[in-house]
């Protein structure tokens, strides 16, 4: 009965936070124009929500080039919160999960996707449009068991839109509730970056998926390509084996992850990490560098919402935090030895 109370419940939180729904069917529309419609609305109705895009839109930008890649510094002062935030088991015990239906704010509603997910704007922007893709469920932040809604939602989106996945250990705000995150493509400057082949070393390849390992980004970068989806999910699903043998851990691997979907291909660009935050970051006074790499500053964005820090960071700083927080080379060569021969 007690079960049934809470599912009833649930059903009609959901409801109360629907905009519109997308299940596949030609029926429900385009995806991304109902993301949009939707952002569009929560820009009229949310304060706080219009308040973000003011923030990113009065920010400023600027091109910082490294030995072989670049990246874009963002100073977005809107971003404070979530850069800063604390994500030890201690700290998230003690919070209410904001991405859960009851937490979620009054004004907030979402795209109920596949009857799974419900897609939200993002209140803290870091591109024109940016949405978290939050699972209706309260479940930990964990890409095994979701990876076939990962390349579903490569899909649906389509080519123009990049979805994002964070480890519950290297950015993700709520690593007690499992989420995505989608953004229009061609932002990122990892994402022009791997496209000259020149850059790519080809590890492994059989007919439905390829496998390379990027030289030059300053941060270990693995790409998974294929026209199958079951085959690219399954091989980063050896990819994760391997990488928790090598790191001899029962957890997830930390890694970020951008997807994207062209052309009936599906692109996973996978950044193996080896620790959250760099030691600058928890310097005393104004020695902090406030930079808290998840996978938009994994894809070279860096979000600096204090000014000291947008104005001070220079190519020897960036790649410096890159390499801190990127797993090691021969940890990352380890792993791919290990399923050079199961692809």
């Amino acid at each position: 009965m007690r079960h049934d109370v809470k599912r009833r419940e649930s059903r009609t939180l959901l409801g109360e936070k629907v905009y519109a729904g997308f299940n596949g069917r030609e029926a429900s529309g385009h995806l991304p124009d109902l993301c949009l419609e939707l952002l569009t609305q929560q820009k009229r109705t949310w304060p706080f929500l219009r308040k973000g895009y003011e923030s990113l839109r009065q920010g400023t930008e600027r091109h910082v080039s490294c030995k072989g890649f670049s990246v874009l510094l963002q100073h977005n002062p809107g971003r404070v919160k979530s850069t800063l935030a604390a994500v030890g088991e201690q700290d998230i015990s003690r919070r209410p999960c904001f991405l859960c239906l009851r937490h979620l704010p009054e004004e907030q509603r979402g795209v109920l996707y596949r009857s799974a997910y419900l897609i939200l704007s993002n209140p803290m922007p870091v591109f024109p449009a940016h949405f978290t893709i939050a699972h209706v469920n309260h479940r930990p932040q964990a890409i095994s068991a979701h990876v076939d809604s990962l390349l579903q939602l490569m899909a649906d989106f389509g080519p123009g839109w990049t979805v994002l996945y964070n480890g519950p250990k290297c950015g993700a705000s709520a690593p007690d509730h499992f989420h995505f995150q989608a953004v229009p493509s061609g932002r990122m400057p990892a994402e022009k970056e791997i496209r000259g082949k020149r850059r790519l070393t080809l590890i492994m390849q059989n007919d439905d998926v390829a496998l390379y390992r990027a030289k030059g980004m300053g941060r270990e970068v693995i790409i998974i390509e294929g026209g199958s989806p079951t085959a690219v999910g399954a091989a980063l699903a050896a990819f994760l084996k391997a990488l928790k043998r090598v790191l001899g851990t029962h957890e997830e691997p930390m890694i970020n992850l951008i997807g994207l979907y062209e052309q009936t291909t599906w692109r996973l660009v996978v950044f193996p990490r080896r620790k959250h935050r760099p030691d600058a970051f928890f310097r005393p006074g104004e020695a902090r560098v406030a930079v808290s790499p998840a996978v938009v500053e994994m894809g070279g964005i860096l979000v600096t919402p204090f000014a000291r820090d947008f104005e001070r960071l220079d190519s020897a700083a960036v790649a410096s935090i890159f390499e801190e927080v990127s797993l090691e080379a021969v940890s990352v060569k380890k792993a791919l030895d290990a399923i050079r021969s199961t692809i």
